[in-house]
């Protein structure tokens, strides 16, 4: 191999690893790029009341999700998710102010539609709820991205409304071109004195491998520790793990 195409394959793999597949923390979207990422977790542990939360041998799925996401004009991504905590889904907006390789920033916000309705009672499942915030993110030694973002959410519940407040951080470093290592390290702050506040920690381990420009799989291992000012009850598990799969695609 000649020192020109030494150089040539270099460079291709420096911009695979800061530039590939859209589970990146700090990956630029495009004008016009379509994407979706979808998944499904099981959970760990057992309820108050004792009930299990998942039965791995019967093959009981805890949760399902999934993500659209489309980006215009560059700077704009409107998105739909089936991940939220309070209602049926949600739908959001993002808009990348900063674009720089090494420091980015996104405004963002998303507004979660509780729209199920019991069918006897016609009592509303779920809260609508709208949530902003801002993440900042990048790209160092080429092989390292970082990112950080915080949300504030409020919910419109019956009979009191609430804010939460979550910190994320997360960390990637790839170790061979089509494949990185993930970290994501997560902090609520749930329910703000209603009557008191609730704090949520999380900690997840993943791995995340690029099987070709436009798809992605994560496999991922997350820790939910106990919930301070919480109690533990069927509605609500609590001081759990979860192992999950997630794909990404894009068009």
């Amino acid at each position: 191999m000649n020192k020109i195409a030494f150089a040539a394959m270099l460079v291709f793999l420096t911009c695979g690893v800061s530039n590939a597949a859209r589970l990146d923390v700090s990956r630029l979207t495009q004008s016009g790029e379509f994407s979706a990422s979808f998944g499904a977790a099981f959970k760990t542990g057992a309820n108050s009341d004792g009930t299990a939360q998942t039965d791995f041998m019967s093959g009981r799925v805890h949760e399902l999700s999934l993500d659209l996401d489309y980006t215009f004009l560059d700077d704009w991504t409107v998105s739909f998710s089936t991940d939220n905590d309070y209602a049926d889904s949600q739908v959001g907006i993002k808009w990348k102010w900063v674009t720089n390789q090494a420091f980015k920033l996104d405004l963002m916000a998303d507004y979660g539609i509780a729209w199920t309705k019991n069918a006897k009672t016609d009592v509303r499942l779920g809260n609508n709820n709208f949530d902003f915030g801002a993440r900042i993110h990048g790209v160092a030694w080429r092989d390292f991205q970082w990112a950080l973002k915080v949300m504030g959410q409020f919910v419109f519940a019956d009979p009191q409304n609430f804010w939460n407040i979550n910190l994320t951080a997360e960390a990637m470093y790839y170790f061979r071109a089509d494949m990185a290592t993930k970290v994501e390290f997560e902090y609520d702050f749930n329910e703000i004195s209603a009557p008191v506040t609730q704090y949520d920690r999380l900690v997840e381990f993943g791995v995340i491998y690029n099987m070709s420009d436009t798809a992605s799989v994560h496999p991922y291992i997350k820790y939910h520790f106990k919930t301070a000012n919480a109690d533990n009850d069927v509605d609500a598990p609590d001081d759990f793990w979860k192992i999950g799969l997630e794909f990404s695609v894009e068009f």
